[in-house]
């Protein structure tokens, strides 16, 4: 039965997803309510995760980015699901990680969450938090701060 199986992960990257998905750009890890998420592998919603289970229960591994099959049918099916569009950058992060490695990725990671906090602060009008959390994943830092500059140049002449 779902739900009552404890799943046993070594997981200690939380902040980065399995599938590659970077949480801390993520907009539900900025949610308030039932649907928050709190990361890969803390979270309850990760026990139906197959991803989560392939990658971190069954083989151990903090990214698909460690798997010999990387990208592997099942992620490559779940990136041409429609509907949650954070899912456009997963093989590309999982690419990344393998060149470059966890640590650096995360610390890229890390410097655009903080420009996204700013941001949300800053520019979320209420309904807002998705789109700019969806453009923070999609944007290197470079495009990022000009946005953040052209932003902070149209209030400021207003």
């Amino acid at each position: 039965m779902k739900g009552t199986v404890e799943m046993k992960s070594s997981k200690t990257h939380i902040m980065s997803g399995c599938c590659g998905m970077s949480c801390s750009l993520c907009p539900r890890y900025y949610t308030d309510g039932k649907f928050k998420c709190q990361g890969c592998g803390p979270d309850p919603h990760c026990e139906y995760c197959s991803t989560y289970k392939c990658c971190s229960v069954k083989k151990a591994y903090e990214t698909c980015a460690e798997c010999f099959d990387a990208p592997c049918d099942r992620i490559s099916n779940l990136v041409d699901w429609k509907g949650f569009n954070t899912r456009k950058r997963w093989l590309a992060h999982i690419e990344e990680i393998k060149e470059i490695g966890l640590e650096n990725w995360e610390r890229i990671q890390k410097q655009k969450a903080i420009l996204l906090m700013q941001a949300l602060e800053k520019y979320n009008a209420g309904r807002s938090k998705c789109l700019i959390c969806l453009s923070f994943l999609l944007f290197d830092i470079p495009t990022i701060k000009k946005i953040l500059e052209k932003a902070s140049d149209t209030i400021n002449d207003s």
